[in-house]
């Protein structure tokens, strides 16, 4: 591989980085802009022929576009990979085993790290891209660990723009064993020179007469449940305390308390009906007419189809009622919230200055963009588009390759305004902007300065905050200031070593000689057992989670699943499928059993029924554990009973056991590699038996539809070849 380092002109403040990167884990925190890429390009022009190079990051698009970044650097391109949950598990592993540089998502890597499929110990350098992500169980966590195992000389470089409070902060540098952190801001002597002055103006809307008589409607629905609420006991103090953050919390501890007391029910109703209105409540006073409406023709339309207490509650109250009939005649009359009208001007005003502007619009809900778009349409010479992401609730997302092209055309003055949800905050490569307008204040800090960061890198630049007077966006505005205020002191405060166990010295893992099979809708677990030594294969198991050897097949159950899977029906088809596939299957059954007989309002009777049924009718026993960690020792030792000491084999093939000749003849054939149901049923028809297909010969084999030269050499391979114990 050649690093063409000529290209790569790095300003003082990038080498003097760069100098304490090659010698140490380092945390490089950098606003947006200003090249964290080309430092980590840099190391990887002093690591990659020490071993492979791993760069991480979040998104696909965000990984394609590092890779097309390094192309620039390094060739051939044959040695630079990138990998991602859409490509193949071989494919994977045949790029992994090739490449010098590999560019991939935390998920993928985590998922072949478990599987065994790939080894860090070869990996030099591994780059965490956005690297405040790194708290809590994000894959970047796992994979710091498990890189601290088995490579013997690790070497991490983090990078982000804005690594959050100070306890973030610490969290990150512990899971990914940071030693020092370089740490600038735009203010800062050595970058200060590379950068240009933003102007942040906030700028505040009243909100007109119509929207404060709906307003007025939902306060009083909002008073009234509130009211109600109280009088339950669930909470005391008034409505202005009840923030969403509050409620969301209230709602968990009245579902706790559900398990104990179905009394508690009533509040947890009220308390769902009173999250669904202040969202109504919060989209009409900041956001727009239009969301508020389709917000409401949602809650109408569900409620047609559950009928929840807490849904029914809203439809029938007169007050809701009113204000979904007020905010309809609003709209018929031609009548939107001011923000739209304040950012119409906003950015007529941006391009009679700057003909050539480049705009970005922020907002949070994807129902305001029908309307933003819209209305900036209007303006002369503005060409605006969308910029959303894939998922999509309702409607249609953006697949990446649309977002691509839209991406393209932004750069290439097709368009010159986006509006843009979420998606365009993180890592995509979004041009230098003259504009970036928040059509609302965010409380997040690290979003905040993500979305600043799109301007002033080349030019003058400026951002522009919308708030309504007198409602949430006053407090987002204030709460983000005053983080932001705490940040820079974090930030200064975070320049130097950290005191932090060194990489090198990480426990090794202790391996040991066992393989388990586990359902990859089991993640969480796969990682347990991987980091308890355990070797884990992870695929789609049709019956079961675990497979722990040729006899023995678990079902995992938490205890509202174990409930959940009696109401509907599942449990005994379960329990089919394991009897009929493993000749000693057992259920685990996982949670607090306090809890048991209190889940979905159940009667004893017949969870004992269940019980009885599944250990005496079907003779499969249940085995309890309290949390995920007992459950992964449970498997561990009954793998090492089956494996180690019974010496059983751990067959990875499931499914129901053939009853008919022809269903083990199908069996046999789909044990050849590479053949599956589809395949061995092809083979069966044109050959007929399966002594025919093993006396086939190449060309014969070849034939048949869907088998090539390279399934076909494989088979006659695996036939031919004497066998060696």
């Amino acid at each position: 591989m050649q690093f063409d380092k000529q290209k790569l002109d790095l300003r003082l403040y990038q080498q003097t980085i760069l100098n304490t990167t090659a010698n140490q884990n380092t945390l490089v925190v950098l606003p947006t802009g200003l090249g964290k890429t080309h430092i980590a390009i840099a190391l990887t022009g002093l690591n990659f022929d020490k071993g492979k190079v791993l760069m991480l990051a979040p998104t696909v698009p965000l990984v394609n576009q590092h890779k097309n970044t390094f192309s620039q650097f390094f060739s051939p391109p044959e040695e630079l990979a990138v990998l991602s949950g859409k490509t193949k598990a071989a494919e994977r592993i045949a790029m992994w085993n090739k490449s010098k540089i590999i560019l991939a998502t935390p998920q993928t890597i985590r998922f072949d790290v478990i599987s065994g499929r790939i080894s860090l110990a070869d990996v030099s350098l591994i780059v965490f891209d956005e690297a405040h992500r790194a708290v809590g169980d994000y894959a970047y966590v796992f994979v710091a660990k498990a890189y601290a195992k088995q490579s013997t000389k690790p070497h991490i470089l983090a990078l982000t723009a804005s690594p959050g409070t100070s306890d973030a902060v610490d969290e990150v540098c512990k899971n990914l064993f940071i030693e020092k952190v370089e740490a600038r801001s735009r203010e800062s002597p050595d970058v200060i020179q590379y950068v240009k002055p933003i102007n942040t103006r906030y700028i505040l809307v009243d909100l007109p007469p119509v929207i404060v008589e709906i307003k007025k409607r939902l306060d009083l629905a909002i008073d009234a449940r509130t009211s109600e609420l109280s009088k339950s006991g669930a909470i005391t103090g008034v409505y202005g305390k009840l923030t969403k953050k509050a409620l969301l919390g209230l709602n968990q501890t009245l579902r706790q308390q559900f398990m104990h007391d179905k009394r508690a029910g009533y509040a947890m109703s009220i308390c769902n009906t009173l999250i669904k209105l202040q969202h109504a409540h919060s989209l009409l006073t900041t956001e727009s007419l239009s969301a508020t409406q389709k917000y409401f023709e949602s809650l109408w339309a569900k409620s047609k189809i559950r009928k929840t207490r807490a849904l029914q509650s809203i439809v029938n109250d007169f007050h809701v009622k009113a204000a979904y009939s007020q905010t309809v005649n609003a709209i018929e009359n031609g009548l939107e919230h001011p923000k739209i009208d304040a950012l119409k001007s906003l950015v007529e005003s941006q391009f009679e200055a700057k003909k050539n502007s480049k705009v970005l619009v922020f907002t949070e809900f994807r129902d305001n963009i029908p309307a933003i778009t819209d209305t900036l349409s209007l303006i002369k010479d503005l060409n605006v588009h969308k910029f959303i992401g894939q998922a999509s609730k309702s409607g249609t997302g953006m697949s990446q390759k649309i977002q691509g092209e839209v991406l393209e055309r932004f750069r290439n003055d097709e368009l010159n305004c986006l509006v843009c949800t979420s998606v365009g905050e993180e890592g995509i490569d979004i041009p230098d902007v003259d504009l970036v307008v928040f059509y609302s204040p965010l409380p997040s800090v690290i979003r905040t300065i993500q979305r600043r960061g799109r301007t002033g890198r080349t030019s003058f630049g400026k951002v522009i905050m919308l708030a309504a007077k007198g409602t949430i966006d006053e407090a987002y505005y204030w709460a983000s200031k005053r983080r932001e205020e705490a940040l820079r002191s974090t930030i200064k405060d975070l320049q130097g070593n950290i005191k932090q166990e060194s990489l090198e010295n990480y426990p090794t893992q202790i391996t040991q000689d066992i393989t388990i099979f586990a359902d990859s809708r089991e993640p969480d677990l796969a990682e347990i057992l991987h980091n308890k030594g355990a070797k884990v294969n992870l695929g789609a198991l049709k019956v079961g989670d675990f497979i722990l050897s040729e006899d023995v097949g678990c079902e995992r159950k938490e205890i509202s699943d174990f409930v959940s899977s009696l109401l509907d029906g599942r449990l005994f088809e379960q329990a089919k499928n394991m009897k009929a596939t493993f000749t000693k299957p057992f259920f685990i059954l996982e949670g607090d059993f306090n809890l048991f007989f209190s889940v979905r309002n159940v009667q004893p009777a017949a969870l004992f029924g269940a019980l009885a049924a599944l250990i005496i009718d079907w003779s499969i026993p249940i085995m309890f554990t309290r949390n995920k960690d007992e459950t992964a020792e449970l498997l561990i030792t009954i793998a090492k009973r089956e494996q180690i000491e019974r010496k059983k084999t751990l067959v990875v093939r499931s499914g129901a056991k053939p009853q008919t000749l022809t269903e083990n003849q199908q069996f046999f054939v789909e044990g050849l590699p590479q053949i599956g149901p589809e395949a061995a049923k092809a083979l069966l028809k044109h050959f007929g038996s399966p002594k025919n297909i093993a006396n086939a010969s190449l060309d014969e084999l070849m034939k048949v539809e869907g088998i090539g030269d390279k399934r076909a050499e494989l088979i006659r391979r695996i036939l031919d070849t004497p066998y060696k114990d």
